[in-house]
């Protein structure tokens, strides 16, 4: 499981975070509760309470890319 618990405090935490999943290939998904977000879209993470705890995962069957992720992730992590 490579989901991630995240914390998008400001908005540049908001903008960096999409930054960061923009440069990944694969799906990117945000939930919010029983939302799902695509954490690529600047519109939709904008549209979630900054300061929230949410869940993010990368999509992908390749473990690589999943290891970049998490490390990427960890200066959002709860």
């Amino acid at each position: 499981m490579n989901k991630k618990k995240i914390r998008l405090s400001t908005p540049e935490m908001v903008s960096d975070f999409v930054n960061v999943c923009s440069k990944y290939d694969c799906d990117i998904n945000v939930y919010d509760g029983s939302i799902n977000l695509d954490a690529k879209s600047i519109i939709a993470m904008f549209g979630i309470m900054q300061g929230k705890v949410i869940e993010v995962q990368a999509i992908s069957s390749d473990e690589s890319v999943i290891s970049r992720f998490i490390e990427d992730m960890r200066k959002f992590e709860v």
